[in-house]
């Protein structure tokens, strides 16, 4: 009989977590007072499917194939050319000779890793999905991990272990979600462009939806080890609400990349 009590609660408890916004008669309101599923009260809603720019050089032309899917102008990075530090500058003419040679250095996705921030903010292809809940924003990328921003009033954790998109906290103000990133590995780049970055940088972004289908992402990376000041971009992300954009080819790195593969690409798929 215990056992049957204790199963008829869980199943109430579950019935009430998938229960419409509406106070039942015998369960809680969900969402909570203050809250809704679409994020704090009172904020923008900012879910759903979007595509934003790729990052460019500024007087050059874009490479073929390199740009959105819907073929939009690139944005680009201030202040140009970007002010790296000796060290980096060094580095940053290392990749661009091998990337006139044909060999493409640094390039995480072609060893099957995650894109990594700042790049995925800011080198778009493809329709990422942003979802919205009660002290969380979460930013579902094409192909690689997604970015988590925390907005229930927690810090960053210290000690914390670097990755390729570190930890993310952010806050509302009016339409505006102001995120700071900390704890990147630096084993990612700037951009798809793949200018190098450090494992000292430290992101400042901002997302506002300026119009009901237009977002403004801008980007500020203070890294002391790459740039002698901050670099900074403003990319545009549109809205995509035609049923085509939610329905992409498989982009398994694993089993479609010609570097890391006997076997040629197959057709229909996205190529590495």
């Amino acid at each position: 009989m215990r056992h049957k009590v204790m199963l008829m609660s869980l199943t109430a408890l579950a019935a009430s977590m998938i229960a419409p916004a509406t106070r039942a008669a015998d369960g809680p309101t969900w969402p909570p007072a203050g809250v809704s599923l679409y994020g704090d009260k009172g904020v923008p809603d900012i879910s759903g499917l979007w595509l934003g720019s790729q990052t460019g050089i500024p007087g050059e032309q874009p490479a073929p194939n390199r740009g959105p899917a819907d073929g939009r102008p690139e944005t680009y990075w201030a202040p140009w050319p970007l002010p790296y530090t000796p060290a980096y500058k060094k580095i940053a003419d290392e990749r661009a000779a091998a990337e006139r040679a044909g060999v493409a250095l640094a390039d995480t996705s072609a060893r099957c890793r995650p894109f990594g921030l700042p790049r995925m903010l800011v080198s778009k292809v493809y329709p990422d999905e942003i979802v919205q809940t009660p002290g969380q924003v979460t930013i579902f990328l094409n192909s690689t991990v997604p970015i988590m921003i925390w907005t229930d009033g927690r810090g960053h954790p210290k000690d914390i272990a670097p990755s390729f998109n570190g930890h993310s906290i952010g806050y509302w103000v009016g339409d505006t979600l102001f995120v700071d990133t900390v704890a990147l590995n630096g084993q990612s780049s700037l951009d798809s462009l793949r200018h190098p970055i450090s494992d000292k940088g430290h992101l400042r972004w901002s997302i506002r939806r300026v119009a009901p289908d237009t977002l403004h992402f801008s980007v500020t990376d203070y890294d002391d080890e790459a740039f002698t000041e901050p670099v900074t971009t403003t990319n545009i992300w549109t809205r995509k609400t035609d049923p085509r954009w939610q329905i992409l080819d498989d982009a398994s790195c694993f089993e479609n990349n010609s570097k890391i593969s006997d076997k040629p690409p197959e057709d229909g798929f996205i190529k590495f």
